[in-house]
């Protein structure tokens, strides 16, 4: 009896604990589906086919994704909804475009990955402060053609995320456009948060002056390499403007109203490229001549009002200047044999800058010294078009070496280069006279060497012609000539003449 409870007791015991392991089983399966269903992530939004992708137009490849809600009378940015559609969709739009809209006031973005943003052409007022903070892929962000002002343009709208103890900076944002708004200065530390900006632009916003304020604000750009600020009625750029960002590449200064050279252009070391277009700058001649810029390659001064004259040394600086874009100035009609030239330790050899791109179309040119360059031949892009060129002697390596070669790189180039005088040549092509045997004839006024040559033998002709005269006349006082015998009437009005000259001489 014993036994039999003992056994009893052992099968009550087994049941009990199979129960248990199969209650844990059945626990621990539960829990794992529990852990399946919790990390199995949701299924992407198809973006391509959704509302939003109707609304504005999407574009996606493997190059290129882009996002276009332009021209879409907005009147704000996404909604909630639209950014979950992006936030959650199965593809990045590294390119967003709020285009030609009428959003006046800009909240902060959410999280998103998005490279380039396009706000141009709204009606912007307002921007909050960290606006931009989770948009840490951002690269590109344009805010042209708004209504910013400076109070609004605060420095934090350019807050980067809270870290533990401060604001991070926008440290991917390398392009920032501010071009035509409503902006006369700029707040010290409007780009304290940008720290690794290399392009401003600040076209078309009416400064007429770079305060202290804005001049701080530029020149803290440490990384800045293009500036653009062009249009902004400046008649002068503060000192030291450029000494802080020391690697700027290329400024703009279209359309203002610089009556010399910029005087700050000097603390720009490293500039490579500069466009000038569009001011009224009088003769570069004298102090008003370019300074020492080493690494400046490109350089445009075109639509000048009052530039008449390129004097010597102008451009003798800019030593490795291969691209000059010098057109459609109404006045310029003379540019100095010694406009390009430098000295060097050698008196008898003069450095060039290695020029390959030399546009002089539009002008007032009548001719083209053939030293202005050494070599001519490396030249590639030669314009000389719609010039007044003259069609003698004076021009004939233009007209029978130059243009040869025009004809032999850029053929179309030899349209519209015509002679203006002799009036019996004009409009005829400068190329038809390369290509046929042609006597250029030079008149005295046909040159300004041909004029030099006559001035000169005018004047040695003279300096012959007076010893000879007043040794006549020494012996005709003398009458060594034979002249003041026969005649007296004759002699007296000769001797009357002879106090004439003495009078004179006195």
């Amino acid at each position: 009896m014993k036994m039999k409870s003992n056994w009893l007791s052992t099968i009550i015991l087994v049941v009990f604990c199979t129960s248990l392991a199969t209650a844990a089983d059945n626990s621990t399966e539960k829990n794992a589906n529990a852990t399946t269903k919790e990390t199995t992530p949701a299924p992407k939004i198809n973006v391509m086919k959704s509302d939003l992708c109707k609304k504005c137009t999407c574009l996606s490849n493997p190059d290129y994704s882009q996002i276009d809600c332009s021209q879409s009378k907005m009147n704000q940015l996404f909604s909630d909804d639209e950014w979950n559609i992006l936030q959650n969709g199965d593809v990045t739009f590294d390119i967003i475009k709020f285009e030609h809209n009428n959003i006046t006031n800009l909240t902060s973005f959410p999280n998103y990955p998005v490279k380039n943003l396009y706000l141009g052409f709204n009606q912007i007022e307002t921007i909050a402060k960290s606006a931009f903070a989770n948009l840490t892929e951002l690269a590109k962000l344009d805010l042209s053609h708004n209504k910013l002002k400076l109070k609004t343009l605060d420095p934090d709208i350019f807050r980067g995320e809270y870290d533990v103890h401060d604001f991070l900076p926008l440290g991917k944002m390398i392009e920032l456009d501010l071009g035509y708004n409503d902006l006369h200065s700029l707040d010290s530390g409007a780009f304290e948060h940008l720290p690794h900006l290399e392009t401003l632009i600040l076209s078309g916003n009416t400064f007429q002056v770079v305060d202290h304020n804005a001049a701080v604000a530029i020149s803290g750009l440490l990384s800045l390499k293009t500036l653009d600020m062009s249009f902004m009625e400046l008649e002068e750029l503060p000192d030291y403007l450029f000494h802080g960002p020391r690697d700027l590449e290329t400024i703009i200064l279209t359309g203002n109203l610089f009556d010399e050279l910029p005087d700050d252009l000097n603390l720009a070391p490293n500039l490579r490229e500069l466009v000038l277009d569009e001011n009224p700058i009088g003769n570069l001649t004298g102090d008003n001549v370019f300074p020492t810029l080493p690494l400046l390659r490109y350089l445009s001064m075109s639509y000048m009002p009052d530039l008449e004259e390129i004097g010597a040394g102008a451009f003798a600086e800019l030593q490795n200047l291969t691209t000059l874009i010098l057109a459609s100035n109404p006045k310029l009609s003379r540019i100095d044999v010694r406009a390009f030239s430098k000295n060097t330790t050698n008196p008898e050899i003069l450095s060039y800058p290695p020029m390959e791109k030399l546009h002089i179309h539009n002008n007032n040119l009548t001719a083209l010294e053939h030293k202005l360059f050494e070599r001519w031949d490396k030249i590639t892009e030669l314009d000389l078009r719609y010039n007044y060129w003259t069609c003698d002697c004076s021009n004939r390596w233009l007209i029978e070496v130059l243009m040869v070669q025009i004809n032999n790189t850029t053929p179309l180039w030899t349209h519209d280069v015509n002679c203006y005088v002799p009036t019996a040549l004009r409009s005829v092509p400068l190329i038809q006279l390369a290509t046929e045997e042609n006597s250029l004839k030079c008149s005295v006024g046909g040159s300004s060497s041909n004029v030099g040559l006559f001035l000169i033998g005018l004047i040695v002709g003279i300096l012959l012609c007076v010893p000879i005269l007043l040794g006549s006349v020494a012996l005709w006082r003398r009458g060594c000539l034979g002249l003041n015998r026969n005649n007296y009437g004759a002699n007296r009005s000769l001797y009357n003449r002879a106090n004439f000259n003495d009078e004179l001489h006195i």
